[in-house]
């Protein structure tokens, strides 16, 4: 639907002022009231549908709106990038979400941003307003409009937050989601992508190790080696995601809290309490590996018992990924901002990049290399490529965001085959 706008302007737009001081615009959309406030109030997901604002995070402990709450904004428009503190005006659920910007030493002037909600047939009438309450200086304004040309008037940005908006919570917009063998594609604004590789590998080497351990001859210490490496790795990323360094679940508790949500708190705390369950299973898995490296010729029975607790946690875990990717990663897509998604996803894979001494292949010999958004080891780059399909692998690469990912997946790619093959050489 085309944006309307209000035609009133304020008194003090008459004469020298380059400025409109105040506007708004609206739109229908296919969404009901409370819905659409907890998205517009959700000051994080606002990059989702600005043209000018590329960040916001709440201030102090503060992580919903209420009023009184302050937060700062990120904005940039071509090279210019510029920082404004703001603080919450209004927020009653359903109705309306308005803020203010703060003035301070740099910047005198204040403006009130409002969304406004009322049903209406079809969904919900959302208005977007604005009304500058302190106002620059004539000369200031005229040059921030010469730098900030859509300052003039800032309903056509307006308008287009409105149509992004829409898009966003009908449904419409999409991040190209890997296709990596998983149970479901949760699809949506969110890219998902690690979480899909992560589990294409989690997968991978549990099925692996369940059909290597009954497998291989007692007296192969060289490929029981091997295996037990391949098992630190993917233990330790198992106990990565059940211990709490995962902050995807709490963040989606809290948003289902917030939201009202009582099916996605439900989804949350059951996949929660599944992890869980996987801590005894991997913890029977790691004294069965223990044991058996630790003697010179392991017996048959030994071998026996640790075949079954793979194969045991490896079912477990099956079914875990199943339910994480049909129901968990949908509600992720409902309630999570693209903003939040990142910096929880950034702060998992730092912590993935941690997992210490006891999965560092001996022959790989590279340092750590910390990625502007992930920290990977040199050995869980090509355990996440491992078995990807072509297509897919340049997909999740990129996902790395950095270009020196492709360099150091060549660097360690081929000792880590020969380490696979060692591991696997029975199968």
């Amino acid at each position: 639907m085309t944006a309307t706008s209000a035609e009133r302007r304020h008194p003090s737009d008459a004469g020298t002022s380059p400025m409109r001081r105040e506007g708004s615009v609206s739109r229908v959309i296919a969404a009901d009231p409370l819905r659409l406030y907890h998205w517009v109030s959700d000051i994080t997901r606002t990059p989702e549908w600005s043209p000018e604002t590329r960040r916001c995070t709440w201030t102090g402990d503060v992580r919903t709106a209420r009023a009184g709450a302050r937060f700062a904004g990120v904005n940039r428009f071509a090279l210019l990038r510029w920082t404004r503190q703001c603080e919450v005006v209004v927020a009653e659920p359903g109705r309306e979400f308005s803020f203010r910007t703060l003035p301070d030493a740099k910047v005198a002037d204040s403006t009130v941003w409002t969304f406004r909600l009322e049903p209406a047939p079809g969904g919900t009438r959302v208005t977007h307003a604005y009304e500058m309450v302190a106002h620059l200086t004539p000369g200031q304004e005229r040059l921030a409009t010469l730098l900030i040309p859509p300052h003039r008037d800032r309903r056509p940005d307006m308008a287009r937050s409105l149509d992004r908006l829409a898009d966003a919570v009908e449904g419409r917009t999409h991040a190209r989601q890997a296709r990596l063998g998983q149970t479901h594609t949760a699809e949506g604004p969110i890219d998902l992508t690690g979480v899909y590789a992560l589990h294409h590998a989690l997968r991978r080497d549990l099925d692996l190790l369940a059909r290597a351990v009954p497998a291989t001859p007692p007296a192969d210490a060289e490929a029981w080696a091997a295996l037990a490496r391949r098992w630190h790795l993917c233990a330790a990323v198992l106990r990565h995601r059940t211990t709490g360094a995962d902050a995807v679940l709490p963040l989606l508790l809290e948003r289902a809290e917030t939201a009202g949500d009582p099916a996605a708190r439900e989804a949350a705390e059951r996949a929660r309490t599944e992890r869980d369950r996987l801590t005894p299973m991997i913890d029977a898995c790691a004294a069965a590996f223990h044991t058996l490296t630790s003697e010179p010729i392991p017996g048959a029975g030994i071998r026996e018992r640790l075949a079954a607790e793979v194969a045991g946690l490896r079912d477990a875990l099956v079914d875990l990924l199943a339910y994480e990717e049909s129901t968990v990663l949908p509600l992720v897509q409902r309630h999570l901002s693209v903003a939040s998604w990142q910096e929880a996803e950034q702060a998992a894979w730092q912590a993935l990049g941690r997992l210490g001494p006891d999965v560092t292949l001996p022959r790989l010999a590279l340092p750590s290399l910390a990625l502007p958004r992930l920290a990977l080891p040199s050995l869980v780059l090509p355990w996440l490529a491992q078995d990807t399909p072509r297509d897919e692998l340049g997909h999740v690469l990129a996902h790395t965001g950095s270009p020196i990912a492709r360099v150091l997946l060549a660097l360690t790619r081929r000792r880590f085959e020969r380490e696979h093959h060692v591991a696997f050489r029975w199968l």
